[in-house]
């Protein structure tokens, strides 16, 4: 499944280039007239939006902007940022390269006409991209048929959260309950207890599993994921945490998960601080 979405990515990647780099092209032929120009060379002209069209993209590659499933909710606004970003590296490279030498002043709007043209093509096939993966996982197509380990409020804000989001690669195929004490759970089914579990995951073609509850059980469930190649995932909340409150961090080259809590009495300062939190957290990975 997930190669599938890395084949798709790699042909939207691919796609982007060509778009901006004709993007770039138009601008020129849009500014200069559709004539080849003697004062500006097409040829030179074309090799470096090729590099500039490049830039752009490869940027937007290795800040995540195609990562997979895309960003959702209030931080699709940072993609948006991403491409405005790419876009002024791209053309200043083409500014200061390509047009400062060159005699003629106005040619230089070619590089505004570039980058309006180009952004709204990125924003444009990302925007595809996102309806052709909702119109997908509304098929339950290329997406991890999951079972969650464990019947309680953590799991049902899981499934909940996974039902409202339009991107979330998952569909969840029912829910086992460790010690078979619920008999219902709300967006879900629950399909018995965990000595079930084998039975159950090749029933319903299980490729995701994710505990919610019996702490003590993880390590055999880790193994059985890992003898039938089955995704295995785990809640923070089995130890007491939330992922709002966690960090990824590297110790001496050696990978931790930090526990971080914010707390702050004033209710005015409380929406400050946690808006300086996530911006140290963004830019600088510290908390």
């Amino acid at each position: 499944m997930l190669q599938y979405w890395v084949r798709c990515r790699i042909i939207h990647i691919s796609l982007d280039f060509i778009l901006v780099l004709a993007c770039f092209l138009l601008a020129y032929f849009i500014r200069v007239d559709w004539v080849f120009s003697t004062d500006f060379d097409f040829g030179v002209f074309a090799i470096m939006s090729a590099i500039g069209a490049a830039m752009w993209v490869l940027f937007l590659a290795f800040a995540r902007y195609y990562r997979i499933p895309p960003r959702s909710g209030a931080k699709e606004w940072y993609d948006f940022a991403l491409i405005l970003i790419g876009g002024v590296i791209a053309n200043g490279m083409l500014i200061v390269v390509y047009f400062f030498p060159q005699e003629i002043l106005f040619s230089r709007l070619i590089s505004v006409y570039a980058f309006l043209f180009a952004s709204l093509a990125l924003i444009t096939t990302q925007i595809l991209f996102k309806v052709f993966m909702v119109r997908l996982k509304k098929q339950n197509k290329q997406v991890y048929r999951l079972l969650i380990v464990g019947a309680n409020n953590v799991s049902e804000n899981f499934i909940a959260q996974v039902h409202s989001n339009p991107y979330a690669l998952y569909e969840v195929v029912g829910v086992i309950d460790p010690y078979g004490i619920r008999k219902t759970i709300s967006g879900s089914t629950i399909l018995g207890k965990l000595d079930k579990l084998e039975s159950i995951c090749a029933d319903k073609g299980v490729t995701s599993i994710l505990q919610c509850d019996a702490f003590e059980q993880t390590l055999n469930l880790i193994s059985f994921c890992e003898e039938h190649h089955i995704k295995f995932q785990f809640d923070p909340a089995l130890r007491g945490v939330f992922e709002k409150n966690l960090r990824i961090r590297e110790v001496a080259g050696h990978t931790t998960i930090s526990f971080v809590k914010r707390d702050f009495d004033d209710k005015g300062k409380r929406k400050r601080y946690a808006f300086v939190d996530a911006v140290l957290n963004q830019v600088f990975d510290i908390d």
